[in-house]
């Protein structure tokens, strides 16, 4: 039994190895990356040796924050996946840390000793000027005749000596002790962010396998994680008015997944993914006099109408949504008879039932009120028919889309990202483009004179909506915002303010005054001057304004022979626009007059 035991310790231990060799996780390898304005798609490589059958393996190395609904794995050699089953292993803290890591451990070890030195000093020095301060008091105190004169002078220089001393080494201990603080709360913010882009869990695939033949196996792994996101910014160089402007199209790359990326093939795309969101469809909206109710009664069906043909405001529902309280109310025959034919699925129902039915199980739903149309349903269909279809199949529950309306950036050279949140900024695209300058001014708002650059047809740049910051003649002037978005015809650049085209309002009081005519009229006029000083011509847009009356007892008019010739002006708001080249040197001056005439007495918020 002897002889035997050692060989079974032998064989059990052969096991062991053997079973925690199959279950080592394989290492996996980040090869691509593609980031959304939030979230990435990350796509995982891994090679394992499998036996012929059946086969358990484990692969690590994922994210451990990922989107579970969206891992799609793939195998070669005809290799069949059973199942899969995604967690994160905590334990993977026991693992070894980085270099980095490890250095500012030791760094905060060492001053948090130093520190622990620096504490039992100040305790003992503490102590020692407390005992002093003591012995002195009792020293002096003690006698019942007290000290002689040179005892005391003895007493006093001891006491001021010691006291000295042990106060120095208090003031070196608390400075000590200071750096000693600030030294590890440094380091500890460091290791707060060395740990972000080493983060302490792991996402681990258990996968199922079963192998036709002994082979080595490549495994893709693919999944959605909400950790990354990037945001497009611009730097936009304008050297001369006379020269293209160079747009430089750049990127902010950051992610939190718990992973270094290192040297992915990086891809950066403007389409978010689909949360589910579902375009509004409108319903028939329906208008009637409104006949208020005693207790209101919210609407199943969006846009069935919660509104009349008066106010947006109102919430009070129509007839057709409250047809039970009408009855309660003894509703009289002819209101009756003025409500539409409700028909679901070719069934004669209420108004109650109609409120009744989730919006998602309808198909379709259609009004009828012309004649030609409502003539097959008689006398019922004289006020109008609602047509309403309901969903009968899987068919008209599932509705398929695809988008196409996405920009993607495609990096050839492979890119390191830290999993530290870390903003890394990546150059795209270099762009030129011409744009026609002009200097405009709106004196009433700001008499600074602002140098602009229009741009036409800049959908064909293919811009993204972001910040972009400005630089002009080598200068940096500020920063504005693109909006992609934006419908209008030109994308207009601030390019900063230029001294050398000033402008001046003033009022001209001769032509400003108050007269009574049956109510009080008050006149307005302005002056503009313009002046360039630039060594050559410039296109100048002057704006300015007047007022528009809300009221008919308010009656303003603009004074147009006082007034400098406009070429255009902008009705709704009342804004007159000077546009012309103003040559270098030259100056122009604009007039603007208007009167307001309003009742005697009153007062007007100018």
């Amino acid at each position: 039994m002897k002889a035997k035991l050692p060989i079974i310790i032998l064989l059990s231990l052969l096991i062991l190895n053997g079973y925690s060799q199959d279950k080592k996780p394989v290492k996996s390898k980040l090869d691509e990356a593609t980031v959304f304005f939030q979230g990435a798609e990350l796509v995982h490589s891994a090679s394992v040796a499998l036996t012929k059958g059946e086969n358990e393996i484990f692969i690590d190395g994922i994210s451990p924050v990922i989107d579970k609904n969206s891992l799609k794995i793939k195998a070669t050699n005809g290799v069949v996946i059973s199942s899969s089953q995604f967690s994160v292993d905590f334990l993977s803290a026991n693992k070894e840390s980085s270099p980095a890591i490890r250095k500012l451990e030791d760094s905060i070890s060492y001053y948090e000793k130093k520190l622990e030195g620096i504490k039992t000093d100040i305790s003992i020095t503490d102590n020692l000027i407390q005992l002093l301060q003591k012995g002195t008091d009792k020293n002096v105190s003690g006698s019942e005749k007290g000290l002689g004169i040179d005892e005391l002078v003895k007493t006093m220089d001891y006491y001021k000596t010691k006291a000295l001393e042990l106060q120095i080494t208090q003031n070196t201990n608390n400075k000590n002790k200071k750096a000693c603080d600030e030294a590890v709360a440094r380091l500890k913010k460091q290791l707060g962010q060395e740990s972000l882009k080493n983060n302490k869990t792991s996402g681990v695939l258990r996968l199922t396998l079963s192998a036709p033949v002994a082979a080595t196996c490549n495994f893709t792994i693919s999944y959605f994680t909400p950790a990354a996101k990037w945001a497009p910014y611009y730097d936009i160089n304008v050297e001369s008015t006379d020269k293209p402007i160079l747009i430089m199209s750049k990127s902010k790359v950051s992610q939190t997944t718990g992973l270094d990326w290192e040297k992915v093939k990086l891809t950066l795309s403007s389409a978010t993914p689909s949360k589910g969101n579902v375009a509004p469809l409108f319903n028939a909206w329906f208008i009637d006099f409104y006949k208020p109710q005693t207790r209101a009664r919210s609407s199943v069906i969006d846009g069935v109408s919660l509104q009349n043909s008066f106010s947006y405001e109102q919430t009070a529902p129509p007839p057709i949504l409250s047809m039970k309280e009408e009855k309660k109310a003894d509703m009289v025959e002819s209101e009756v008879s003025s409500l539409p034919l409700i028909l679901v699925d070719g069934e004669e129902v209420d108004s109650d039932y109609l409120a009744d039915l989730d919006p998602e199980d309808i198909k379709d739903f259609r009004m009828l009120q012309d004649a030609s149309e409502t003539g097959v349903y008689g006398a019922r269909g004289k006020n109008g028919v609602i047509l309403v279809t309901l969903k009968s199949s899987m068919d008209d529950f599932v509705t398929q889309s695809q988008n196409d309306l996405n920009m993607v950036y495609n990096i050839d050279i492979p890119y390191s990202i830290p999993g530290n949140g870390k903003e890394q900024n990546i150059d795209l695209q270099r762009k030129e483009t011409t744009a026609e300058y002009k200097y405009y001014c709106a004196p009433k708002l700001d008499t600074e004179t602002y140098l602009l650059a229009e741009i036409s047809n800049w959908e064909k740049l293919q811009l993204l909506s972001g910040t972009a910051n400005i630089t002009y003649d080598g200068t940096y002037v500020g920063d504005t915002y693109i909006d992609a978005n934006s419908t209008h015809r030109k994308l207009t650049l601030t390019l900063g303010t230029d001294k050398r085209v000033s402008v001046k309002r003033e009022k001209l009081q001769d032509l400003s005054s108050t007269k009574l005519l049956g109510g009080d009229k008050q006149m307005f006029a302005y002056k503009l001057t313009v002046r360039n000083n630039r060594d050559k011509p410039v296109k100048m847009v002057l704006k300015d304004q007047y007022p528009i009356s809300m009221q008919k007892s308010i009656e303003v008019e603009l004074l147009e022979k006082s007034t400098t010739p406009w070429t255009a002006n902008v009705e709704s708001l009342g804004v007159i626009t000077w546009e012309e080249e103003i040559g270098s040197g030259q100056s122009k001056v604009y007039e603007i007059s208007y009167s307001v005439k309003s009742p005697k007495g009153s007062q007007l918020n100018f």
